[in-house]
């Protein structure tokens, strides 16, 4: 098929054919060969409501209706003249989510991180070629059995792609359909991806920007190494590591603010702590902070404070307010703790001890 215009490879002819804003007839039988390899019934796609370009929403998700938002809309896409290719190449484009759209099981359009995780260099490699090729064969089937659920029930699979040099990759796509009477078309978008320089075995967590526990826990080696080996003529300072759990962390993730949350509180404990101090995305709990160099008891109590007012004050989004229950311990170097591992071991255990207490405490190791 010759294009009279492309933005970065996307046929501005075969998007705007795809606009959804016009309701389309149901696909007549026999069209669309191709969809036959997905086990796809066409006509059942085309009932779905696509007047939108989000996936559908199962009938348990659906919203009451408001008629003057409603209405609104539907008189905002009449009014609006900008073509869908123009959206599309916005959004996809620079998108960290890969995107892939596949007409007849030939691929209309891949953007660029798609193509970057394959580590395909050149646009022209993908376009026209089998989708199913990028497909791990033993996945066509798995492939083939879920789409329909895919495109329907909004629901997620995650897919083996063949990268450059035959390298296997696992992708969570979601996938939505585009109502088109001349071919069998869908859009499959895979989970952000982490840009190279941020992996997991780097030493800061991309969420927060915070080092990450491996190197937290070498920091606090580093300081205990430092305190043990000092010339017996000097003054041990005490070392305090603090471990702090996000107990209703999982009630914001089902609201998806839990990446929010955690950007917010590491900016709290940046901006509040000493410099000497760090604070680090953890395992086991959410955050940890050691504290070295403490020169007495009064001046931990005075620190260990300050982190209890951060977690004590709740985290706001643009709409509300959400608070936070921190439960978080404590444990202090040279007593009872002579060494990390020990200081580690027991900021959880007082941690532990503080969550069955009724959390929103802090609780220091032997106290």
């Amino acid at each position: 098929m010759e294009k009279s215009q492309t933005l970065d490879g996307l046929s501005i002819e075969f998007l705007e054919q795809a606009d959804q804003s016009a309701p389309q007839p149901a696909v007549p039988p026999g069209i669309l060969a191709e969809a036959g390899r997905y086990h796809i019934d066409l006509d059942a796609l085309e009932k779905v409501d696509v007047s939108t370009s989000f996936p559908a929403q199962t009938q348990a998700q659906a919203k009451p209706e408001i008629s003057v938002s409603n209405s609104f809309t539907s008189r905002f896409l009449e009014e609006t003249d900008i073509p869908l290719s123009d959206v599309a190449n916005k959004v996809f484009s620079r998108s960290d989510r890969p995107v892939v759209i596949v007409r007849d099981d030939k691929i209309e359009y891949a953007n660029k991180t798609f193509m970057s995780l394959l580590e395909v260099k050149s646009e022209a490699e993908l376009l026209h070629e089998k989708f199913l090729k990028l497909v791990v064969r033993d996945d066509w089937n798995f492939l083939a059995e879920n789409i329909g659920a895919m495109l329907t029930n909004n629901e997620a699979a995650t897919i083996r792609l063949l990268g450059a040099n035959h390298k296997v990759l696992k992708v969570k796509f979601e996938a939505m359909y585009l109502s088109d009477n001349q071919h069998f078309t869908f859009i499959l978008m895979g989970e952000p991806v982490v840009p190279k320089a941020v992996t997991a075995m780097s030493m800061y967590d991309p969420v927060t920007g915070l080092p990450n526990f491996y190197l937290f826990e070498d920091r606090v080696q580093t300081a205990v190494n430092y305190e043990n080996h000092k010339d017996v003529r000097q003054r041990k300072n005490m070392i305090a590591v603090a471990g702090v759990s996000i107990d209703n962390f999982a009630a914001l993730k089902n609201i998806g603010l839990h990446d929010l949350v955690l950007r917010k509180l590491a900016e709290r404990l940046m901006l509040s702590l000493k410099k000497i101090y760090t604070a680090a995305s953890g395992l086991k709990f959410q955050f940890w902070v050691l504290l070295p160099d403490v020169a007495d008891e009064e001046s931990l109590k005075v620190e260990l404070q300050k982190i209890q007012n951060i977690f004590a004050e709740p985290v706001a989004d643009n709409f509300t307010k959400h608070d936070i229950s921190a439960s978080i311990g404590v444990s202090v170097y040279p007593e009872p703790a002579s060494s990390a591992k020990k200081l580690i071991e027991q900021a959880i255990m007082a941690a532990q001890k503080a969550q069955k207490e009724g959390g929103r405490r802090m609780q220091v190791f032997g106290v």
